[in-house]
């Protein structure tokens, strides 16, 4: 079984969460299930600018989003069983399950349905006050908000190649994560997600993943095992995603037509970063 992980960051401008990715998926999958990494195309945030700095402007999020319909497509054409979205604004994810009928599953939903399994509510951190908003207004667009304890930021925010640094440097933000645990299990959660990809990374590598009694979730460890279990659904149960609604697929000629008229091409799987 072969999934497609794909990152909504440049793997290539964050190599110590590149290898951690890449260890952590063989580590956590069963035998026979191979998650094969990919980032945005290299060179999508250039070198100026962050990605959670880039993703607070809606219009930059919706050009990125292409990149992830893309690549749910070329999954599929590639022979994968599913694509793990490994972004927590799940971006492009509806748009990718109407077009592709391999599994398509998203690192926000996925962790806050397990999350509702461990416990009556949950919490997310957030690397800053923007992704913080961004998780409430997620929780609510999946009917998940009466389980949602609380959305904590960082304090002080961090970005993601804040956490590429080494232990002294790092050893900060650990406070800091352990810090908005805390807001969080005063909130009323019994369940933290490390509301961030690279963040999880970071969180799994330094072995934070309990706090004072509450689990704190390896959301990407659960991204990979839940992409595997859908793909191993739909081969053993044929459940596959309903076309009836928001996820209606358009036919093969009105797809061909609107791609060329936008003058889309397909992207092939080596011009994703990370290969």
């Amino acid at each position: 079984m072969r999934i497609w992980h794909q990152s909504f960051t440049d793997l290539d401008m964050v190599p110590l969460y590149h290898r951690t990715l890449v260890e952590h998926a063989a580590k956590v999958s069963d035998p026979g299930v191979s998650v094969t990494v990919h980032g945005l195309k290299p060179g999508t945030y250039g070198r100026d600018f962050v990605p959670i700095d880039a993703l607070r402007h809606r219009y930059l999020e919706t050009l990125m989003e292409t990149q992830i319909v893309e690549a749910a497509l070329t999954a599929e054409r590639e022979g994968y069983d599913a694509v793990a979205l490994a972004c927590f604004y799940d971006p492009g994810i509806i748009a990718a399950r109407s077009l592709v009928d391999i599994p398509v599953v998203g690192l926000s939903e996925t962790a806050m349905l397990v999350a509702c399994s461990l416990g009556q509510r949950f919490a997310l951190v957030a690397l800053n006050a923007d992704q913080q908003a961004k998780h409430e207004e997620v929780a609510h667009a999946y009917g998940l908000s009466e389980r949602l304890a609380a959305s904590i930021a960082m304090d002080p925010p961090i970005d993601e190649y804040m956490l590429e640094g080494d232990d002294d440097t790092t050893r900060p933000i650990v406070k800091g994560f352990h810090r908005a645990c805390r807001q969080a299990l005063s909130a009323g959660a019994e369940v933290i997600i490390p509301g961030d990809g690279v963040l999880n990374e970071f969180v799994w590598r330094k072995g934070l993943m309990r706090f004072e009694g509450a689990a704190v979730m390896d959301g990407l460890g659960v991204l990979f095992r839940y992409a595997a279990f859908m793909a191993g659904a739909r081969q053993a149960l044929g459940l596959e995603v309903s076309r009836t609604r928001l996820y209606a697929k358009p036919s093969a000629e009105m797809l061909a037509h609107a791609r060329g008229f936008a003058g889309v091409q397909p992207i092939s799987e080596d011009a994703f970063s990370g290969r």
